[in-house]
């Protein structure tokens, strides 16, 4: 149950990063996982020239938040300012996913790397069983979660951010500079993307290039059980897709736990395809 709780706090920052992205671009972006990777080896990077893992982390954070930043100025605003159709901006999406894997491939190479730090013993808390690892994770997440919910609840730029994702036109016409607001946005994405990916690598004790793609699933699979652009839905199918996944894992292998994710998914795609906890509003 621990361990659950420590792959739901994963999969969360992972899951409100791509769902802030969705609520206020309204497409999806399929290089979210290689943004996941880039993050983690980033923080590798600096951690082994700084020998500090909290330097590393924030530089991954915001090297991520810069590449998705570019990334947005460079391809998808002048998609989107051309009035592509949303297939032509996930193919698009899809190519910067194999630029970036590739990117990655070539700076690193394909070896597996792990961090510099220890996760310590593990500790029997109640019922539950975390390394101090663990609850650093879990703790990242929570901060995080709770400063996002600060931004988007009591501050201009997060009533700014809710408006433009329920309704860009609306808000343009109220005066809105709505164009910042997405480059913020896709800023915010990457942090979230980067720290994901360090709690991942940390959790799993391997760097590979592939470790955010492999994990896109989970992220998609809780941003549609909560509701496309909802962050609050993605905490929450976050959490049921973390405990369903890693109480399956004890009664079958571990290797189908993407599985479980997958049935969820279809489940909730068939009898509630706008998300088990749709609210007016995105970002509500």
């Amino acid at each position: 149950m621990g361990f659950g709780l420590v792959t739901a706090a994963v999969i969360a920052m992972g899951a409100v990063g791509l769902t802030l992205q969705v609520g206020v671009t309204n497409f999806v972006n399929f290089a979210y996982g290689d943004f996941v990777t880039f993050g983690a080896y980033v923080t590798y990077a600096v951690d082994n020239a700084s020998g500090s893992f909290a330097t590393g982390v924030i530089c991954g954070g915001l090297a991520t938040g810069l590449l998705a930043l570019l990334c947005n100025l460079v391809l998808f605003r002048t998609f989107v300012a051309q009035k592509a159709r949303v297939i032509t901006l996930v193919i698009v999406t899809v190519g910067l996913s194999f630029i970036v894997q590739n990117a990655v491939i070539v700076i690193w190479g394909t070896g597996a790397y792990t961090y510099n730090v220890t996760i310590g013993n593990a500790l029997h808390l109640g019922p539950l069983i975390l390394t101090p690892g663990d609850l650093a994770i879990i703790g990242a997440s929570v901060v995080l979660l709770l400063g996002l919910h600060a931004l988007l609840q009591y501050t201009r730029f997060g009533k700014s951010l809710r408006a433009t994702s329920d309704n860009a036109d609306l808000a343009l016409a109220c005066g809105i500079d709505t164009g910042r607001l997405v480059n913020w946005t896709w800023v915010i994405s990457g942090f979230f993307a980067a720290v994901a990916g360090v709690a991942l690598v940390l959790e799993t004790n391997t760097l590979r290039p592939t470790v955010g793609f492999n994990e896109l699933f989970l992220f998609f699979a809780a941003v549609i059980l909560g509701g496309l652009g909802r962050p609050y839905g993605a905490m929450l199918g976050a959490l049921i897709i973390g405990l369903a996944t890693e109480i399956a894992g004890m009664y079958v292998d571990a290797a189908y736990k993407s599985a479980i994710a997958f049935a969820i998914l279809v489940l909730v795609l068939l009898f509630r395809p706008e998300g088990i906890f749709a609210t007016r509003g995105k970002t509500d």
